[in-house]
């Protein structure tokens, strides 16, 4: 599989019929999977809505964990009701745009002005104006969060 991980951040209008043109970045690395299919789920941050992007080999890999562990367990059991069933399968079409499907469109308030935010092995779609807010909140308090992650052990956990 690829090493190229998503990253970057980009403000990007969505067409009329809700289809997203992916930074060009983006579409290599999707291009040079064996599989260019993605995932698109509901997520949220900090009670702000969005949308989870994922190649197929990923979310796989994900559904394969989460299928590993205690399937009693009520986490468990939310995490998949949540976040595993709101996934949505997709593709580029040939101008490397992505169909963003109603249902998501709707949970995260998604208009034609979005924000994609790479994110390593996956990455976000934000309305803009969500994004905005969210952003100014992760700038005001930037301060603070660097202090807290030079505290951090940089040992590779993976």
């Amino acid at each position: 599989m690829s090493t190229s991980q998503f990253r970057g951040r980009f403000e990007l209008k969505a067409d009329s019929k809700f289809r997203l043109s992916l930074p060009s970045e983006f579409r290599e690395i999707i291009h040079s999977l064996k599989d260019s299919k993605l995932v698109i789920t509901n997520s949220q941050y900090q009670g702000r809505r969005c949308l989870d992007v994922y190649p197929n080999f990923q979310w796989k890999k994900l559904e394969n964990k989460i299928a590993r562990l205690p399937q009693l367990k009520i986490e468990v059991q939310n995490f998949q009701r949540f976040y595993l069933s709101g996934g949505h399968n997709v593709e580029l079409d040939n101008q490397g745009r992505v169909l963003i499907p109603a249902s998501l469109r709707t949970y995260a308030d998604i208009k034609s002005e979005v924000v994609v935010v790479g994110f390593s092995n996956k990455f976000e779609i934000w309305s803009k104006e969500t994004w905005t807010g969210l952003f100014d909140n992760l700038a005001n308090d930037f301060t603070q969060t660097l202090s807290q992650i030079s505290e951090l052990d940089g040992s590779d956990n993976d």
